[in-house]
């Protein structure tokens, strides 16, 4: 199955060749692989309990991450709630936003079983990256302390080594996820907020164009082709009865942004709700979505603007909690 796609990444199931691939390249890093995991996790993937995920760049296998569907042990046993195992990407394959994208993607899976999603992280300092990834992206501890296999540390008793059964448990709230299940039951929403794919660049300019009339349907749909190829730009639709009824529309921006102190900051470029469809909630959702997107990249602000004319725009900027930073009048003037 793909997951993500452009002109680089792919983000697909686990293969059985991967495995190899996976170990020698494991092994090259000074690590100690066993050909045997790899097999276990394609074996509970295909008996249902779980979901794998492989980055694959430039055609060669680059990452890769496990989906859980459940939780058997430890601190959200009984919880419902899916569990991120094992993210992985490959030494020389880093900091190309490939690990963005893994988790990106398995989020989304996981939103498909719960509203939370939750993981475990080394405390020694061979995970820091990790630790670090994971606060930018918004999860935060439980509140249980440090467990060493798979057993909570007790303040003043427990004796244990700091090696890789040494962990921090953490969750995170998903945007537009399922409601989370009670006695293992899903419970289904109206609709969802989701990341576009690469073939979604036609629905997305097609509510767009209803933002923005002055465009034609060429010009927005290529446009949107290049932003859903671009890693520092994001957009979201809203799902629902079967169609799409809005969409958000996000990015970094580099450059000083009104109001802000920090670099890059999100900026919410455009925000679009069917008219049938408001006063439901579904541009919150949509926002949300965009600003769990721009804190995944590293972003501690997220910003916007809007037309001095637009009295609808600005409402709805004060209700979910922008700030006003500015005001200012463009001029112009021929040569």
């Amino acid at each position: 199955m793909i997951y993500y796609q452009d002109n680089e990444l792919v983000i697909r199931s686990l293969e059985e060749a991967d495995g190899p691939v996976f170990v020698e390249e494991l092994t090259a890093q000074g690590w100690h692989p066993d050909i045997a995991d790899f097999q276990v996790r394609m074996k509970d993937e295909a008996e249902g309990k779980s979901i794998s995920l492989t980055a694959v760049y430039q055609g060669h296998p680059a990452g890769y991450v496990y989906l859980y569907k459940d939780v058997h042990g430890g601190p959200f046993k009984g919880k419902g709630w899916p569990m991120i195992v094992d993210f992985s990407v490959l030494e020389k394959y880093r900091r190309k936003g490939i690990g963005s994208r893994l988790m990106d993607a398995a989020e989304k899976a996981a939103a498909q079983y719960s509203d939370t999603v939750c993981l475990g992280v080394g405390l020694c300092d061979s995970y820091g990256s990790a630790q670090r990834m994971y606060v930018k992206r918004g999860y935060i501890p439980d509140g249980t302390g440090a467990w060493y296999h798979d057993v909570q540390c007790v303040q003043y008793e427990t004796v244990c080594t700091v090696d890789d059964d040494l962990v921090l448990f953490l969750y995170k709230k998903l945007p537009g996820a399922r409601p989370g299940r009670n006695g293992g039951k899903k419970q289904e929403t109206a609709g969802a907020a989701e990341q576009a794919a690469a073939g979604d660049a036609e629905t997305a300019a097609a509510l767009a164009l209803e933002l923005w009339p002055e465009h034609t349907p060429k010009e927005m749909i290529k446009e949107f082709e290049a932003l859903l190829a671009d890693d520092e730009a994001a957009v979201f639709l809203y799902r629902k009865d079967g169609g799409t009824v809005g969409f958000a529309q996000c990015q970094l921006r580099h450059d000083y942004v009104e109001g802000t102190e920090t670099s890059p900051v999100g900026y919410l470029e455009g925000i679009y709700v069917k008219e049938a469809d408001r006063g439901q909630g579904i541009a919150r959702k949509l926002l949300a979505a965009c600003e769990d997107w721009a804190r995944a990249k590293g972003c501690t602000e997220f910003a916007s603007d809007c037309e001095l004319t637009n009295i609808e725009s600005q409402g709805f900027h004060r209700a979910v909690g922008f700030e006003e930073a500015n005001r200012l009048v463009a001029y112009t003037r021929k040569l």
